[in-house]
């Protein structure tokens, strides 16, 4: 009786111990409007596409609209790493914000400054973190703080056969 509560015990330890493994990530896009908290779940993945010519291309967005109300898009040039930091003025950088009015901002005569943190490169995760000033078309402009996004990274490659 000994030898089966004995076992039991250990078992009991054994499965208590074993470390469960993490959930995988989620894509999504954090950051503060004016001080308002948005966080944005619906995606595309960073994908090689014409995003006004940035070698990679992402979007999120509140709803996933087919209008672009509540959208964030994030285009990188080249092939970015880890540590890389893009600005306002940074060739093929895209960065674009569309309100709940669909008003556009973006970072061209703004200061934005995005920093990357993670790019794994095809089929991996690529995460960044933002903040500073867009313009819109007009002399409008908002400030975008406390800015994280991460992502899956896709690019096609053509079967060879």
């Amino acid at each position: 009786m000994k030898k089966i509560l004995y076992c039991i015990l250990i078992a009991a330890v054994a499965i208590a111990c074993t470390k469960k493994s993490d959930p995988p990530p989620v894509p999504y896009a954090s950051f503060k409007v004016s001080s308002v908290q948005k966080t944005y779940y619906n995606y595309s993945k960073f994908c090689k596409d014409f995003c006004a010519s940035s070698t990679f291309c992402g979007t999120f967005d509140l709803n996933d609209n087919l209008l672009p109300a509540e959208l964030l898009k994030v285009g990188l040039p080249g092939d970015p790493v880890a540590g890389q930091v893009f600005k306002a003025g940074d060739y093929r950088f895209v960065f674009t914000y569309v309100d709940p009015n669909q008003k556009w901002y973006g970072v061209t005569g703004g200061n934005l400054k995005l920093t990357m943190t993670r790019w794994e490169g095809q089929g991996g995760w690529g995460s960044g973190t933002f903040s500073g000033w867009l313009k819109a078309s007009s002399t409008d402009s908002v400030y975008l703080s406390d800015g994280y996004f991460q992502n899956w990274i896709w690019t096609y490659t053509p079967n060879s056969k």
